[in-house]
């Protein structure tokens, strides 16, 4: 949706459209996730198409996320460090920050609580987890918790990161400041590599988990604050070495590639392949080629993330990022889910999506926007 955190010069129409669908991509993910079977295979004549990784790896929505995110919000600092305004006010920028996440997080938490305290759909959470999820830190240690709404465990990944970007911002200023901001992209390397060497013991799930945290998104998060520092300084969206189409083209099929290759090398991707290290970069790179074809008004692009239908799931992609995950948890534990004979697909795509849609604008009508469109504060920017 359109940040308020931006100027209206910043805002791109179709970069809330891939906001949508990467909304979009997560919960085909998770539907596909609670279906079986889970083998999508299309039959094309003498070849027969394996579409699983499509939705095998639909939590890469999330790195979608991340570096849009990065982007977007780093672009009034790129106007800053290329002298075309002001630094940004810090108390507003932060103000706006917790105006966007904290809101609809706290409302749908209340909810959930009272169904944890009603029904047995949620367990009701511990003291400690309580006050670990008022504040939202669950996930960051030495906390811990699991979060009642598995999705949550992006939200103080991306709010650090938030925090992060201030001091960040300062290193676009000058060259030696923007090597430093490169090098750091390291540190996620060197950390998703200990985590690894440290925890492969324990699981998948658990070194997910760790690489998912602000240490561990770092390189994509800087990724991002880099494209929009290129888009403001070199004015990419005007003066491009090729038509748009090849950069749209480049970054589907860049992110495609990856994909894939985790799927293909699911077993030894876990055992500490490069990609295991690198994955984040990489992708981070290829939304990167895709924001710029965005940026450049590629024709194709408009058409893809333009259109009316995936701009207003960008608009709402928020509260269907927060909905679609319970929606689908209490929709497993019904009678009709666990006693229905065949294909489960089908009736959760009739169930959850309109459900889900009718939450998610719900909670953007009358909890999302009333906070986004609060009086601005009087700050000197």
């Amino acid at each position: 949706m359109r940040d308020h955190a931006l100027n209206h010069r910043d805002y791109f129409r179709n970069l809330t459209g891939l906001r949508g669908l990467a909304a979009l991509w997560v919960f085909v993910y998770h539907m596909w996730a609670y279906s079986e079977p889970r083998l999508m295979l299309l039959p094309l004549g003498f070849w027969t198409a394996d579409l699983t990784p499509l939705f095998s790896t639909g939590w890469a929505g999330v790195d979608v996320f991340f570096v849009l995110s990065a982007f977007l919000l780093s672009l009034p600092f790129a106007r800053w460090a290329c002298g075309q305004r002001p630094f940004p006010s810090p108390a507003r920028y932060l103000l706006k920050r917790f105006r966007r996440v904290f809101p609809a997080y706290w409302a749908q938490w209340m909810i959930l609580l009272v169904l944890a305290g009603i029904s047995s759909y949620y367990a009701f959470p511990s003291a400690k987890a309580l006050a670990y999820h008022v504040f939202m830190v669950f996930n960051l240690p030495p906390g811990w918790v699991a979060p009642l709404n598995q999705v949550w465990w992006t939200l103080p990944t991306e709010f650090l990161f938030y925090l992060l970007l201030l001091p960040l911002a300062l290193l676009l200023r000058t060259r030696s400041g923007r090597i430093v901001l490169l090098l750091l992209m390291s540190c996620a390397w060197a950390y998703r590599w200990w985590v690894f060497q440290n925890f492969h013991d324990e699981g998948v799930g658990r070194m997910a988990l760790l690489m998912g945290n602000t240490l561990g998104c770092l390189d994509e998060f800087i990724v991002g604050t880099f494209c929009a520092w290129f888009y403001v300084r070199h004015g990419v969206g005007h003066r491009l070495p090729a038509p748009p189409a090849v950069f749209l083209f480049l970054g589907i099929f860049g992110v495609l590639t990856c994909l894939y290759s985790i799927h293909w090398l699911y077993d030894i991707y876990w055992s500490g392949h490069p990609l295991m290290v690198f994955k984040n970069t990489v992708i981070g790179v290829c939304i990167c080629s895709i924001l710029i074809a965005c940026q450049s008004g590629s024709l194709l692009a408009n058409a893809l993330f333009g259109n009316r239908l995936i701009v207003h799931l960008g608009i709402i992609s928020y509260s269907v990022y927060l909905w679609h995950y319970p929606v689908l948890h209490v929709l497993s534990q019904t009678v009709i889910f666990n006693d229905y004979p065949g294909y489960k697909l089908p009736l959760v795509l009739a169930i959850a999506v309109p459900t889900t849609w009718l939450l998610a604008y719900v909670s953007y009508r009358w909890i999302e926007r009333p906070f986004l469109h609060q009086p601005r504060a009087r700050l000197k920017d």
